[in-house]
Order: structure tokens, then sequence, then C-alpha cells
């Protein structure tokens, strides 16, 4: 056996219920000695060093048993005693990711215990030292031969007790004769706790329970054990996929109401009345400390707790940029919408304050520059058809847009009008599949579009970090802003609103043309524009990017632009015009051209259902537009036709509405029409019947010959006739003399 200083002889197991065997530390040794001082190791006490000669059995106590094991029974293990948790603890407590977050005092108070353990330590190398002063002592104390009174003494000359200048001598050579051996085991504690198997085993081992008595019960909470911890991870898989609310409290409580409850007894109404079971029952941090332990890793856990989408918004690494997959202006476009933080009054108020729904903002922003490029508002929610009015304002001039809304343009001010190459939107149900193929699909020139996840807002976090700004910049400072923490006292901000949609569209853009000019943005910054002399903001990085990594752009024609971007409805044509297929509403159109295709269609056909596709606005009915043939650039106009004027001006939402209740009605109308028809004909075989009883025996016409004397048999019904005709003539004359 090559023995050496700090190695270990480490004994054989000597039970089934030995955790961990009996280790010797060599404190001492010679070369060619057949002699060793030893020293053995235990964590809460080490035992002192003693001589022994080599090759004789060792004599220790373990575990509270005392054993007898052969010198050849050991084996010999390098020691691993430095690089222990609590070694490297005491390194690493001063790292940022050690301290703790909080208040100040919770910091200082964190850096207290630091400097008190260092000090500690300190202390106790300063007890070594003075110890071994003198040579002899250290043989007198290996051998037991040390007087008590000499270890008094020195106790008291460094201000310290008799045991504790005992302890750090046994375990400074019990574990490396250095100063790591004397740190305090802190870094290792609950590291090697075990679970007890059951709860008998639990109250075995902790019979008078575990931590401090309840303030309200008295008594204190019990321990878990190694059942509870398999009905948390049966818990976990089985039912946390099925619950929505992740609060950890919250899921406590689930687990309790499904495993630690029972059913005491069910009355005979049914009601049941439960209780729960305190041998089952865990508290919120027993509860947490289970599931912890029944996940994967850390990463299991935090996505278990705040959920999978807060988790990837929040938490999630980050593997690159965006601006990897970028190559300059115009070749990525972010879009997204957010319902902005102001109120709004309508443009059509005449005798009262009239507010109305806050409006949503679709805007269009330039991955590369984060310039933006376009954007537009809603009041009619999300839907397809704002997607398209924002893409159609990102792609087209702004100078007649800007004038519009009051903005005195000029050359360059704005000059976003180009096509891109991606356009990265999320799962909103406004950006349908269908019209998003078709637009890749398109001669507009969009090669792709990426799909990023539902409510994970740094998927595009270009255009969500816009929102934040502009909010901050503009939206939270006019009237009728939405303030987070308002008193509650104060009165609703809806009451301060006052601004139209378009005032706020004036207002937009001349917010949005000052953040593209004087917004630095050092991030979207690279080496060429540096040497370029291209200043940080997304006005210059777009023109000069365009220019030199972009050839110029792809720009479209803004009336082949909308044609592509609006949505598509099949349209039927009919002998009375056009019609939305499965719709009622009726267009037309003068143009001489169409109206010869639809009299071919019709005497062609000779049953009207010729279908073509047509464009529309959803919200807006009064309109259709269609494109003649994929290969014209002609686009017909139509209009809903007079005998629809009962759904003219009207959203088309709402005329379809009125559609549908009017089909019901007549639905409804032809039922009780059947009905009352039924009852009007049964009147009338009523009659019949009781007449034919009285014409039965009189004189009728022989055979299948008409009816003899007709003109003759009317002469008395006609005298009759007019005297019932002058009856009614006289008492109204009677009825205006009497009133003269």
């Amino acid at each position: 056996m090559d023995l050496a200083l700090n190695k270990v002889l480490v004994a054989p197991s000597t039970s089934a219920r030995d955790q961990e065997p009996a280790r010797f530390t060599i404190v001492e040794y010679e070369y060619g000695s057949d002699m060793v001082v030893l020293c053995q190791q235990i964590k809460k006490s080490p035992r002192k060093p003693f001589v022994h000669r080599i090759g004789s059995p060792i004599k220790f106590l373990h575990e509270g048993y005392r054993h007898i094991i052969d010198w050849d029974a050991f084996s010999l293990e390098s020691q691993g005693f430095l690089d222990n948790v609590h070694t490297q603890y005491y390194r690493d407590m001063r790292l940022s990711q050690n301290i703790p977050r909080g208040d100040g005092d919770k910091i200082k108070a964190y850096f207290d215990r630091c400097q008190k353990l260092e000090d500690k330590v300190k202390l106790k190398l300063r007890t070594v030292e003075a110890f071994e002063q003198f040579p002899q002592r250290r043989k007198a104390f290996f051998n037991g031969d040390v007087p008590t009174k000499s270890l008094h003494g020195l106790a008291k000359s460094l201000g310290v007790s008799y045991d504790f200048v005992w302890d750090t001598l046994c375990r400074y050579y019990a574990y490396g004769q250095c100063e790591d051996a004397l740190i305090p085991a802190y870094g290792n504690c609950g590291k090697n706790t075990q679970l007890p198997a059951d709860a008998d085993e639990a109250r075995r081992q902790f019979p008078k329970g575990r931590g401090r008595t309840s303030k309200s019960t008295h008594a204190v909470k019990r321990i878990a054990h190694k059942g509870d911890a398999e009905t948390v991870k049966r818990f976990k898989q089985n039912d946390l996929p099925t619950l929505q609310y992740h609060s950890m409290k919250s899921l406590c409580r689930q687990y309790n109401a499904k495993y630690a409850t029972e059913l005491l007894f069910e009355d005979e109404l049914g009601n049941k009345y439960w209780d729960y079971v305190p041998e089952k029952y865990l508290t919120p941090q027993q509860f947490i400390t289970r599931l912890e332990d029944a996940c994967k890793n850390r990463a299991e856990f935090e996505r278990i707790k705040r959920g999978a989408k807060e988790f990837r918004n929040k938490l999630r690494i980050k593997k690159s940029t965006v601006m990897k997959h970028v190559v300059g202006p115009s070749h990525m476009y972010e879009i997204d919408a957010t319902v902005l933080d102001v109120h709004l009054v309508s443009k059509f108020c005449t005798e009262e304050k009239l507010v109305i729904e806050r409006p949503i903002l679709y805007t269009v922003i330039d991955v590369a520059t984060t310039m933006i490029v376009g954007f537009h508002l809603s009041l009619n929610g999300a839907n397809a058809e704002s997607v398209t009015l924002a893409l159609f304002n990102a792609m087209t001039e702004k100078e007649s847009f800007c004038k519009q809304w009051g903005f005195d343009y000029r050359p360059g001010d704005w000059p976003c009008h180009h096509v891109c190459h991606t356009l990265v939107i999320d799962r909103g149900a406004e950006y349908l599949d269908k019209k998003m193929a078709a637009l890749i699909k398109s001669k507009v020139g969009l090669t792709s579009i990426q799909i990023t996840e539902a409510y994970v807002g740094r998927a595009k976090g270009t255009v969500e970090g816009l929102f934040n700004k502009l909010n901050r910049m503009c939206i939270h400072a006019l009237p009728g802003a939405l303030i987070k923490g308002r008193p509650k006292a104060k009165a609703d901000t809806s009451n301060h609103a006052c601004y139209t949609i378009d005032d706020l569209y004036h207002i937009l853009v001349h917010e949005v043309i000052a953040y593209n000019k004087d917004t630095v943005v050092k991030k979207k910054l690279t080496q060429e524009h540096l040497l370029n002399g291209v200043s940080p903001t997304p006005l210059d990085l777009w023109n000069w990017g365009l220019e030199e990594l972009m050839g110029g752009g792809k720009t479209v024609d803004p009336k082949s632009l909308m044609s592509e971007l609006l949505p598509k409805r099949i349209g039927v044509i009919t002998d009375s015009g056009l019609k939305l297929k499965k719709e009622k509403i009726t267009y037309q159109t003068d143009n001489k051209k169409f109206e010869e295709f639809r009299q071919e269609i019709v005497l062609q056909r000779y049953r009207s259902g010729y279908e073509v596709e047509v464009m529309m606005l959803p919200s807006w009915n009064q309109h259709l537009w269609l494109k003649m043939g994929q290969k014209s650039s002609d686009i017909i106009t139509f209009e809903v036709a007079d005998t629809n004027e009962l759904v003219k001006n009207l959203h088309f939402s709402q005329a379809i509405e009125i559609l549908k209740e009017l089909s019901v009605f007549e639905s409804n109308a032809r039922h009780i029409n059947a009905i009352e028809e039924s009852i009007r004909v049964k009147r009338q075989i009523d009659i019949a019947s009781s007449n034919i009883k009285q014409l039965r025996g009189l004189l009728r016409s022989e055979g299948k010959s008409p009816a003899k004397g007709r003109a003759e048999n009317t002469n008395a019904d006609r005298y009759a006739q007019a005297q019932h005709n002058a009856s009614i003539v006289q008492s109204a004359i009677s009825g205006l003399s009497t009133n003269h």
C-alpha cells in the first residue's frame, strides 16, 4: 500500500445500513517507517489524531458501533475533501450570482454573514498557528500527552473556548492541514438529507415532528416522505397538464384537493361532506420542494411555475438576433397590433359627448433599421381588413397620406414605399393562412412569411419594443390615456377623452416621422455604417442601406398592390347582376364590357351560376371589385343594386345581419301563413259543406253539361248587391247630413 500524506484509508462497509464507510486521513508518515498518524473524518466532530502501527487492525467507532477491521481490508484513496461543496461555497459566496436580490438591508445582512464566516475561518487558522509554534506540542497531541492546562491557556490567550480549540485542531488534521480544512460545512446543509420511506418511518425518525410549532394549532408540521414525492410526481405527469392557472399556491390546493382529502359521508339529498387527511396533506413549501425535485432541472420547474408562454417570453435564452437573417432595409418587416392606451370620442358628437372604444394600432416596422414604414388605426377590432390597409400603407408613397392628416410633407420625410422580402406575423386570427399564402404566390414580391408563436412578444421584439416606446413618448401623455396605478377615487380616464380618430391619425403621423428622424438605434449600427459616416437614426440607416445594400429596394404599383392585398370572396354572375356566394346582396355596374360578358353567360348557361373571384372590404358592403382576367389590369367597381336599398350605407356585417333577420322573419311569416291558410281553408270547407246540405234535394242540371240559365239566375243576386251598395252610400250621406 503506497502510503502518503493526506491520502485516505477507506474502511469496507460494515452493514447494509452503512450509508458511508469510515474514512481515516494520513496526517503524518515517514517513508520506510512502520508507524503512521491517522485521524478519522467525522463531519460533526472529527476524532483526535492517533498513532497506529502499520499492518495492525484498526479499532474505531462508526455510526454508534465499535469495529475492529484488519489493515489489509482498507483501501487507499486520494483526498477529495478540498473539492467539497462547502469549500466551493466559501470560495464563490461573493460572486454576483450568489448575492441575493432584494432591498439593501437583505444584501447587507448577506455580506455580514460572509464577513462573519471569513473572520471565523481566520480565527481558527490563528489557533492552529499558535498551537504549532512548538513542534513538540504537535507530537504530544498525536500521542495524547498534551496537558489540558496547555490547551486551556491557549484558548484563553485567543479569547475562545477550550472546545473551540479542540474541535479546530481535530478538523484541521482530519481534512488536509490547510485553511480550507477549517471552513464550516454550511454549503453541505441539506445536501445529504434523505426522505423517510413512508409515514411510519418518518414518525420513528422524528417522533416530535420537525420545525417550530404552529401558532394556531400548536403542532409541528408532519414530515414529508418518499410516498409524497411519488404522489407529487404523479400529479405533475397526470394532472398538471390539464390545469390552466399555474400559481404555486393554486397547484398546492389542487394537489391537496385530489390526494389529501377523503369523503366522510353523503346525505340523503346527495350533499357530499369531505375532510382532509393529515397523513397526506402537504404545506405549500413542502409541495414546492417535492415538485422541484420531481422536475428534471430548474428550467422545467420555472416553466411549470410561470407557464410555458411567460417562460418563453422572459426566461428563455437567446440563441441569436434577428439581424443575423436580415440583409438590409426592406428585407424583413414585422407587423403587429396593440390596443392603444387612450380613449377617444366620436367625431359625430352634436348634443352629447360620445366616448367610443379604444382603437387598435397596426404597425409595420423594418427590422434592419427599426423604421416605422406604415400603420393603420382600426375601430372594427382585429381583422384582416386592418392588416390589408396597414401593409398597403407600408408599401406605398406617403405624401398624400401625410397631407390627408395635416402634415406638411416634404420629399424624404418618410421615404418608405417598398415591398419587403419577408413578412413576420404571429398566429392572430386576422392573419388568415390562405390570405398569407396567396400573398406569397402573388406578383407583389414577398418570398416568405414567418409565423411566430402566439402571445410570445419577444419573437417580434422589434415591433413590440416600439409599442412600449410609443406609449411612453406620446400616448400616455394624451388626455383620456389609461394611467397605470390610477387611484380608484379619481374619475375614470375615459371622462377626459377629447380626441377623435382623425385627431389621433394627425398626432401619430407627426410622432412617427419624428421617431424615424430622431431616435438613436445603436444596436442596428455596423462597422460598415461607421466607416461610411451613417448616423444611428432609422431614417439615415434606411436611406443608406436601401441604396448600398438592397439596390434601391422593390416597389409595386398601388393598384396592383391593393388588388393582391384585398380579401377575396367567390361571386356568382346572375341575370340580375353579381352576388356574393351564399349572400343575397346584388351588385351592379355600368361597365359595358362586363355587361356584354354577363349577357353571354346568361344566354349560354340558361341558369345563373358562373363563379368569379371578387375583392371586397369586410366592413363595407357598398362596393365590390372584379379583375377582368388574370392578365388584365382592368378592375371593375360594383355598387349595391337599387333593389337592395335596404342595406345601403351599412357595415357589411350589419347588412348581413339584417338580411339574416329578414330571412328569419320571412321563414316565420311563411310558417304562420301556412297555419292561418289551413284554418281559412277549413272555414271554406265548412261553409261549402253547409251549403251543400242546404242545396241537397233541389233541382239541378243533369249530366256533365254546364249549368243552364246562369245569367237569369244572377239577376236576383245583382239586385241584392245593388241594394247593399246603396245602403252603404245612404249611411255615409246620412252621417254627413247629421254632421252638418
